[in-house]
This record gives C-alpha cells, sequence and structure tokens, in this order.
C-alpha cells in the first residue's frame, strides 16, 4: 500500500493478481443474491461453466502465449482478487484510483510466466540472459541483485514495457470488457530488444 500511495506521475507499478473477474460470472453473482432469474437459464452445465471461468483477458493471453491463466472465479485465485479489489478501493480512498484496464493510472496488472513467452525467455530467469536480449536495458548491480532475488522485479519491467508503449491493448468494441473485468498488460512479441533506459527498480506483488 505505501508502495503504491508513493508513486509519482510517469511511475508504473506492476502486479501480478487479477484486477477482476468474469462479467459473466459477477452477473450471476448479482442475479442470485437479487433473486433474478439465473443469467445462464437454458444452457447446459458445461456451457455455463466455461462462459463464466475466464476472462477476455485470460482468453487472449492463452491465444497469444499458450500459457493457460488459472480461473479466476472457480481456483484459489478468487481470493487474491478479492484481496486486490480492497487494496484498489484503499488506494482510491488515499487519492491513488487504479484503472482496471491499465490503460490510465500507475497500476497495471501483469502476468510473468506468459510475458517471458512473448519475451522469447522462456522460463530462464537470469538477468545475463534478459540484457543478452535487451542489450538497451541498463542495470545497476542494486537491480540485477533485485531481479535475481524476487519476482517482482520482473513485474517492473512488465510496467516499464507498458509505460513506454510495448505491450497489447484491447481497442475498439470489446475494450470496454477491460474496464470491469481487468487487462492483463503482454509485451508485444519480439519487443524486448526495443526497451531502453533504467525502468523501474521495484514492482508490487500480491
Amino acid at each position: 500500500m505505501r508502495l503504491l500511495t508513493g508513486l509519482t506521475p510517469g511511475d508504473k507499478a506492476g502486479i501480478d493478481c487479477p484486477f477482476g473477474w468474469p462479467i459473466t460470472f459477477t452477473r450471476a453473482v448479482h442475479a442470485r443474491a437479487h433473486l433474478q432469474p439465473w443469467p445462464g437459464r437454458g444452457l447446459d452445465h458445461r456451457s455455463q461453466y466455461q462462459a463464466m471461468r475466464l476472462r477476455l483477458t485470460d482468453q487472449r493471453v492463452h491465444q497469444a502465449s499458450e500459457v493457460r491463466p488459472l480461473p479466476v472465479s472457480f481456483d484459489k485465485l478468487r481470493a487474491v482478487a478479492a484481496r486486490r479489489a480492497y487494496l484498489a478501493d484503499a488506494l482510491a480512498a488515499a487519492g491513488t484510483p487504479v484503472n482496471r484496464s491499465g490503460v490510465t493510472g500507475r497500476v497495471v496488472e501483469v502476468y510473468p510466466a506468459a510475458s517471458r513467452i512473448m519475451w522469447g525467455l522462456g522460463k530462464n530467469r537470469d538477468m545475463a540472459v534478459l540484457l543478452g536480449a535487451a542489450p538497451r536495458l541498463e542495470c545497476s548491480a542494486q537491480v540485477w541483485h533485485a531481479y535475481e532475488a524476487s519476482e517482482h522485479a520482473f513485474d517492473a519491467l512488465i510496467a516499464w514495457a507498458v509505460a513506454v508503449g510495448l505491450t497489447v491493448l484491447l481497442e475498439g468494441e470489446e475494450a470496454w470488457f477491460t474496464r470491469e473485468e481487468g487487462w492483463i498488460h503482454l509485451p508485444k512479441r519480439g519487443s524486448l530488444p526495443a526497451l531502453k533506459g533504467p525502468g523501474p527498480a521495484g514492482s508490487v506483488k500480491e
């Protein structure tokens, strides 16, 4: 909380956590709570389950990287999403509102495993390999240590890619999904060599 409220204009923080739930899921919970007809009425059980388990951004991550995100509404991840919702409300009350799409604001949703695929790093977490693939990045000894010690530093690297326009955005009629469900900012495939500068030195991860 303290790290996020301390962000200054131009800063970006990456959080490896779902920023929302599938719209179909939240609509179903709302209907149930208000004694309204179940929105999946008429669908078979399998179709209802598939419609409520993944967000649009989760589907797009799978299509782009072949990494399969966990279902936010039907897995342990739902508790993490609830914690993030609490944090987002606290940040808004403190004067740092969080835009779920990450297009505006200082906090973005990231997914390290899928981002490594998009950048051609596979499962490799070695800083020397990263710098070999991104020669325009600057790395102090302090940042090197932070990167080797914690996945948080890689989350921050993705946030830096968001700040300089190297991640995939959803546009057109589907963009409204991101305002409610959230949006995972995946780096554009092959964009790692274009990433330059010192970037941010840290991030926050729930």
